[in-house]
């Protein structure tokens, strides 16, 4: 009887190590795939500044402009905000459309909702930074 009770214990005890070292054997190093320009790129992002054709720099200067953002949304439809004083009062102007990122990440294409069609060169995206470039650079983050 002791026999089979201590056969039954070291069957379990090697079956419960086996379990474990099943377990603990491999902690499943696969790689996360980084994600894709298209996946980066959705979400708002803040407008922090604004580098001139000319070189001149515009950053906000006010609470109200701080507000300024674009968002992407992962049914390709991208909408805009820009917030500016006037008199004293703070105005804001919207758009929306429809963006496509091409190029293997390195433009974005936004069709407005008046038709007008725009490519911009993305000169940096990862989570947390996008730089837009049409004529203008537009430095923008992420809302976290």
């Amino acid at each position: 009887m002791k026999k089979s009770i201590l056969s039954a214990l070291k069957t379990g005890f090697i079956f419960l190590l086996l379990c474990l070292a099943v377990a603990c054997s491999s902690d499943n190093n696969t790689p996360v795939p980084e994600p894709t320009p298209e996946e980066l790129i959705i979400g708002k992002w803040y407008v922090e500044k604004i580098t001139k054709s000319d070189g001149s720099v515009h950053e906000h200067a006010n609470d109200c402009e701080k507000g300024s953002y674009l968002k992407f949304d992962t049914d390709n439809k991208i909408y805009s905000i820009f917030f500016y004083l006037v008199g004293g009062d703070c105005k804001s102007s919207t758009g929306g459309g429809d963006y496509y990122v091409v190029d293997g990440g390195k433009k974005v294409v936004v069709t407005a909702l008046d038709g007008v069609t725009s490519t911009m060169d993305i000169l940096m995206l990862n989570k947390s930074t996008l730089v837009l470039k049409i004529q203008d650079t537009m430095y923008l983050k992420r809302d976290m």
